[in-house]
């Protein structure tokens, strides 16, 4: 499946609501998260809004503002496959030059766990394109 389509959000967005960890971690954290592919102007941005812990929709830059937007992850596609590859760890992922966490930190990091176990989901899933 190819990273940042609609099957591929369904996908990542059904893991997600389906995790004990996340239901866990993240049942009081609400947020929108922007994912974005720097390098690649043909891949539209995917947009997935997060309320006490569910993903409860998504979309594109269409159809949330960009004051929604509280979190956006971005990298390069090279670095985006280095997830989907599993050559590196959500942990790892977050350090490397070419990615991009824009928000509130502090935000973050009180929810640290629940975020990390968003990152390794996508790790995950077998056969992503980037």
């Amino acid at each position: 499946m190819q990273f940042m389509t609609k099957e591929w959000v369904e996908a990542y967005t059904s893991a997600w609501n389906n995790d004990d960890v996340i239901e866990k971690k993240l049942k009081r954290f609400s947020s929108v998260f922007k994912y974005v592919v720097s390098d690649r102007k043909d891949v539209a941005p995917i947009i997935v809004k997060i309320e006490k812990g569910v993903c409860v929709s998504y979309g594109t830059n269409e159809e949330f503002s960009d004051k929604e937007v509280e979190y956006v992850i971005s990298a390069d596609a090279s670095d985006w496959r280095k997830v989907f590859d599993e050559e590196t760890g959500a942990k790892e992922a977050m350090r490397l030059d070419g990615f991009e966490f824009k928000g509130p930190k502090l935000k973050a990091l009180s929810n640290k766990g629940g975020l990390k176990r968003g990152v390794e989901l996508m790790a995950e899933m077998k056969g992503v394109k980037v």
